[in-house]
């Protein structure tokens, strides 16, 4: 499909919501330059070329709906980045094929160190087909990577790291869907200098094994402070 005509099929798409042309050419614009960005950065950091379905895939969905509400925004279209989402969307090429046919989240090694979860912060959601997908919840990467050796070292479990993207994907015990952990490092908050997990993770203590107490400076450590003992059991 040639430029002109996925750009008649994204003027038609849009004035199906009563968006005008000028507005969504403008927040896929901005879309389109936060891709050739991220598209350089990748050649050069690489020397291989980000393809869209590892770009889309990189930003996971809660990522590309906000980079969709911010274009939404500078396109005069106000709140409305659902709806801007949803038309880029409509007229985006078919996934790519490879040679096997697998799915994206296949061309992946299998992560052995919870040390490779090296972001500041990840979306995960839970996935499994007799489940409605929820939008998941933000995880300290200190959190992720506590669940990540009990999924791998004291249960059932495995998890794969797909390299180019930091995409993390791991079962637990016996549920039959698996966790898909996405980098979204923009949503890291102040970390506790006991374990480095953020201060809601806390309450989460029995279950996760976080520190009783959030503390954000060594001067506030107690002399004799009892270290955590990690029990994660992460629920969908």
């Amino acid at each position: 499909m040639d430029e002109s005509t996925r750009e008649q099929l994204l003027y038609a798409e849009a004035a199906k919501h009563g968006v005008i042309p000028a507005q969504i050419h403008r927040a896929v614009s901005i879309i389109a330059a936060v891709q050739r960005r991220d598209r350089e950065d990748y050649r050069t950091s690489f020397g291989a070329e980000l393809t869209p379905d590892r770009w889309l895939a990189s930003y996971g969905v809660a990522g590309f709906e906000d980079l969709c509400a911010k274009a939404a925004q500078q396109a005069g279209l106000g709140d409305n980045g659902g709806l801007v989402m949803r038309i880029v969307s409509a007229i985006a090429p078919a996934p790519e094929r490879r040679d096997d046919d697998r799915p994206l989240q296949f061309w992946a090694r299998p992560l052995g160190d919870p040390a490779e979860a090296g972001f500041p912060a990840y979306r995960v959601t839970y996935d499994d087909p007799k489940v409605e997908i929820s939008t998941g919840f933000d995880w300290s990467g200190a959190l992720l990577r506590t669940t990540l050796r009990a999924a791998i070292f004291t249960s059932p479990g495995a998890a794969s790291l797909e390299e180019t993207t930091g995409v993390i994907i791991f079962t637990h015990n016996d549920l039959p869907g698996a966790y898909i952990a996405r980098p979204v490092p923009k949503r890291a908050r102040p970390v506790c200098v006991r374990w480095a997990q953020w201060e809601g993770e806390h309450t989460l203590h029995e279950r996760f094994g976080a520190c009783p107490q959030f503390t954000t400076t060594a001067a506030d450590l107690p002399t004799a402070a009892p270290a955590p003992v990690p029990v994660p059991v992460p629920v969908p």
